[in-house]
């Protein structure tokens, strides 16, 4: 009985493997990627793949050339073989031309990454059925990185039916590895003096192209490993570099000076600096992979008017210093992929800046974006490092989880046919809660009403309450000619807060998934509505009363008339950012009621 269990689970994998390949564009037979470690510091990437192509479209659309980016200073590029194996067998190899070597796309128009490289190899001689052959090694000097680092997520564009990852290191040193959604072991052997690490992966399932996917792919099979001895030895080195000591020049410390000089509050020239950051100077879309993990100074980024999102932030940082408020970058990792024993810097690629300023508590912000509220509130799940080049250990900080919640409460009168008036109350709490933004400019409470009721619908406005934590605001509404007319009958939408699930955009849902779904946010939801009618109106809609609870949160919608007032309440609450798959129609089942027109839209006929 377990024998045939077994084959059957065989005969399962198989058939899913051809389905999946009849589907796709095309399929890599197989791909292999080599690292290896030289006695003197040196490393080397080794890549092949045998891509097959299906369809017209994978040779006319997706896969006609092959780019490969690397840095000329610390490494050099051997392609090693590029040929065409065609339907009919016949071989055809790449000729010359067939290798250019580019700026890449993204250092365009930036001065100081124009020494980067990528080299653009067209295919020749495809058609369906055909199989591109590509074998090229990348040797790195000895000064581009402290370790071999790695860090692969274990799926392509296509189906990949096996994908080898070699590790070879000397024998005097060791390898830290942890693999992640996946249960394979490497094979450790012996090769020259060598240690060898082979982790053999078949059947992998091509890259989902579903919207609303998980931003850190935490679900997604992983690979990540290091020479270092661990992650304080990579840290340090890169730590060490002149931008992060700060230095600023003469013209930003006279900026700095005349902001001081205008503010006297904390918070507004912390947010005055970040604006200067963020508006000011370009955001530089350079992967740190690609410069060896260095960056420029403080000054430099200032002078060139642009920076990647780590010289940013160590800009901001340097400003908020001399304006003699305590701030540091600090670089977010996934909590799941954070290990201490790994000295891995691919996973540093998210920055902030922690401000700790003396009057507020606190808060990180972005220097690449405008943030309305303090970033901490959006940071569960995840590990923030403390980038500092003078601490002797590893410093971490975690943000607990958030609630984020909505409550819109309002009661209105329908003055007739062209008129409504009444009072609206709203509480915004956690990061649905635009603490700064409000700080900023009171006036942009006013925008946070949309649908039914804009903000040249409201007479006057106050904020009871405003802290990071929470803001109530009450709103005076009087709106002329709401209605949408058409005979007899009168459509009004529903007004809602403008950060609710109505900014999410999530209107169409397909009727399966293959990847875990994330929302922008946990939330909490609630409207309650009260509407008191004339006597020549009445409601259509009919009455309801819904009530749903299942594996991913809850919802509530109820609609109640009397002779000449009507109840509303529509709340929601999903506690969760990532739906797994197995609970998709769970939150499928929720989403399509909240977003149910006939619930979100209101029906009037004058008798």
């Amino acid at each position: 009985m377990k024998k045939l269990f077994w084959i059957l689970s065989i005969v399962l994998i198989i058939n899913s493997a051809f389905a999946q390949e009849e589907k796709a564009d095309a399929v890599f037979l197989k791909i292999t990627k080599e690292y290896r470690l030289n006695e003197d510091g040196s490393s080397e990437f080794s890549y092949s793949k045998q891509l097959k192509l299906l369809t017209y479209y994978s040779f006319h659309r997706l896969y006609g050339e092959t780019f490969i980016v690397y840095n000329p200073d610390f490494q050099e590029l051997e392609i090693n073989k590029s040929f065409t194996t065609m339907a009919d067998g016949k071989v055809i190899k790449s000729p010359d031309n067939a290798f250019n070597k580019v700026l890449p796309r993204f250092a365009a128009n930036i001065p100081a990454y124009n020494n980067l490289r990528e080299m653009v190899v067209t295919h020749t001689g495809l058609e369906r059925n055909a199989v591109i052959n590509l074998d090229y090694t990348i040797k790195n000097s000895k000064e581009f990185l402290p370790a071999l680092m790695g860090d692969e997520i274990l799926e392509e564009s296509s189906p990949v039916k096996e994908m080898i990852i070699k590790v070879k290191i000397p024998k005097n040193h060791e390898l830290h590895y942890k693999i992640f959604n996946i249960r394979t072991a490497p094979v450790i052997t012996s090769e020259n003096n060598m240690q060898v690490f082979t982790w053999v992966f078949k059947n992998l399932h091509a890259r989902s192209k579903e919207s609303h996917k998980e931003y850190d792919n935490l679900s997604v099979p992983r690979l990540e490993f290091s020479s270092a001895i661990d992650l304080h030895r990579v840290y340090d080195w890169f730590v060490n570099q002149p931008a992060f000591y700060y230095k600023v020049g003469k013209q930003m410390a006279e900026t700095i000076d005349n902001i001081v000089a205008e503010e006297k509050d904390q918070m507004k020239i912390i947010l005055k600096l970040q604006k200067l950051v963020v508006n000011n100077l370009k955001y530089y879309h350079i992967p740190l992979i690609y410069t060896g993990y260095r960056c420029r100074t403080a000054e430099e980024t200032w002078k060139s008017n642009g920076g990647t999102q780590l010289e940013k932030s160590i800009l901001l940082t340097a400003l908020l210093r001399q304006a003699n408020i305590n701030a540091n970058p600090v670089v977010v990792i996934p909590s799941k992929f954070y290990e201490k024993e790994i000295g891995n810097l691919l996973m540093f690629d998210k920055f902030l800046v922690q401000v700790n300023p003396k009057k507020y508590g606190q808060l990180y912000l972005s220097a690449t974006h405008i943030d309305n509220q303090n970033l901490k509130f959006n940071l569960s799940g995840n590990t923030i490092l403390l980038l500092d080049y003078a601490i002797e250990s590893l410093k971490t900080y975690e943000e607990k989880r958030s609630k984020n919640e909505i409550y819109f409460g309002c009661g209105y009168v329908i003055q007739n046919p062209d008129k409504i008036v009444g009072t609206t109350e709203i509480e915004l709490s956690g990061n649905l809660n635009p603490y700064l933004q409000f700080f900023k400019d009171s006036a942009n409470a006013k925008t946070y009403l949309t649908n039914g009721i804009s903000s040249k619908d409201i007479k006057s406005f106050q904020i009871n309450k405003l802290n990071e934590h929470n803001s109530e605001i009450h709103y005076d509404i009087e709106k002329e000619y709401p209605f949408e007319k058409q005979d007899n009958y009168l459509f009004w939408n529903l007004p809602v807060v403008k950060n609710g699930i109505n900014s999410w955009h999530i209107n169409l849902l397909t009727k399966k998934r293959i990847s875990p779904l994330e929302i922008p946010s946990t939330i909490k939801e609630t409207y309650n509505y009260t509407i008191v009618l004339p006597e020549n109106m009445e409601l259509v809609n009919p009455e309801a009363n819904i009530e749903i609870k299942n594996k991913v949160g809850n919802i509530t919608i109820k609609v109640q008339k009397t002779s000449d007032e009507i109840l509303i309440k529509r709340s929601i609450y999903l506690p969760e950012k990532i739906i797994d798959v197995n609970n998709y129609d769970a939150f499928k089942e929720i989403m399509n009621l909240w977003q149910n027109k006939k619930y979100k839209e209101i029906v009037f006929k004058v008798k």
